[in-house]
């Protein structure tokens, strides 16, 4: 793994394309064409970003193919692996190392969820409108949420009376045990790893179709609990 401190460099490394560039030259040797083919990106992009990525160290030229008129570059990263040290960032805090990619997923949950749900609603609803909804829980605290007019006053955690497809949108606040908290954790974690085995191999297949999973687990106190309500 090559330790990358050059400032150059570190914003290439920070920057989603380059990093998805540079990964194209990981498993060998490639020529730009090649990486924009299998990046589905445009070619003159491509060049732009392997001519910065050769310039800052990180790409090398490592034969050229002969053909008429210039000959054809052919790049290999020049690691197998890369690391930048969050000192070298420049960022104020761990958090913004990943926050744009969380951010732009985020967006595109949000985004692609209410799309399909708002298509199931029109096939699904027959006419039933659909709303926010404040009212006393059979277990006694008070809860609002939205669903149908005239479903029964239970949340969807307890029994769910919306419109059904592929999609699930749970944002629960949660009260456990530390013991109950690892089991949870390590339930998710097993999920992902089941997942991942499938999905490489569904995606080198050409079959099945993306969807996003979101999945999170962290403790707050009691105050920013509150907050939520």
């Amino acid at each position: 793994m090559l330790n990358v401190t050059d400032a150059a460099a570190v914003r290439l490394l920070l920057r989603e394309r380059p990093r998805r560039v540079l990964g194209a030259f990981l498993a060998g040797e490639q020529t730009v064409a090649g990486a924009a083919r299998d990046l589905g990106l445009d070619l003159r992009v491509i060049h732009r970003d392997v001519l910065a990525l050769r310039a800052a160290g990180l790409l090398r030229v490592v034969r050229e193919q002969k053909r008429a008129g210039r000959p054809v570059r052919v790049y290999a990263a020049v690691a197998p692996a890369f690391f930048v040290p969050f000192s070298a960032t420049g960022a104020a805090g761990l958090g913004e190392l990943g926050a744009d990619r969380a951010e732009r997923y985020a967006a595109l949950f949000h985004t692609a969820f209410f799309r399909e749900f708002e298509r199931l609603h029109h096939e699904q609803g027959g006419g039933r409108e659909w709303g926010v909804r404040l009212y006393l829980a059979p277990e006694g605290h008070v809860t609002a949420d939205t669903s149908y007019q005239g479903a029964d006053l239970v949340d969807a955690g307890v029994r769910y009376q919306g419109p059904l497809g592929r999609v699930l949108h749970a944002d629960a606040a949660v009260t456990l045990t530390e013991a109950e908290a690892r089991e949870v954790q390590v339930e998710l974690i097993r999920l992902l790893m089941r997942l991942r085995p499938n999905t490489l191999a569904h995606e080198a297949a050409g079959r099945g179709r993306p969807f996003l999973l979101r999945l999170g687990l962290v403790p707050v106190t009691a105050e920013e609990r509150a907050g939520l309500d």
